[in-house]
């Protein structure tokens, strides 16, 4: 036990001089930084997207020299998938209704005998707002509509002022989506 004590009186000034040594070293190293940093990146792409929920419409039996209207809230949803703003035109894709004798599309909305116009409204009142659905030189019906902001239309068919047949007639609509 005596050496035992002898001993450590010996190492306690050896491991107190080197704690202060160790100490010192440590203080002299540099510190310790993280050598990597991570940054995540993401794009996204300048998409034009549209659909509609209803691709169809039969406006049915028709009378000379009336107009008949959808709804300007619920007949179609656009639904606008972009990614950007975009502008949204409205045309046929015919100067003629095809089906028995033709009728010619007025593109200005108005009619005459086997004539037949078309408009279209964003949402609103017919009367207030209505874009004429042309076969040239599309109109828009939506302009600067905000991405992923869907929106709703009516068609309004202005009916010829009289008919050489009673043959169902059929146009196409087309509505085109540029970046606005």
């Amino acid at each position: 036990m005596k050496l035992l004590k002898h001993l450590l009186t010996a190492l306690i000034p050896i491991v107190a001089s080197l704690t202060v040594v160790f100490a010192s070293l440590v203080m002299a190293l540099p510190a310790r930084a993280v050598t990597t940093a991570n940054i995540t990146i993401t794009a996204t792409p300048s998409y034009v997207a549209i659909s509609v929920n209803d691709t169809d419409w039969n406006f049915g039996t028709v009378t000379a020299s009336t107009t008949v209207n959808t709804s300007t809230t619920t007949a179609f949803e656009v639904n606008n998938l972009s990614t950007v703003i975009t502008n949204v035109s409205i045309a046929v894709n015919q100067s003629t209704w095809t089906g028995g004798v033709a009728w010619s599309h007025n593109n200005t909305g108005g009619v005459g005998a086997d004539e037949v116009g078309l408009l279209a409204n964003k949402a609103g009142t017919w009367g207030t707002g209505d874009v004429i659905v042309k076969s040239t030189a599309p109109n828009n019906i939506a302009v600067n509509q905000a991405a992923t902001t869907n929106f709703t239309l009516g068609l309004g068919l202005h009916v010829p002022s009289s008919f050489s047949d009673g043959t169902q007639k059929t146009v196409t609509v087309v509505m085109t989506a540029t970046a606005a």
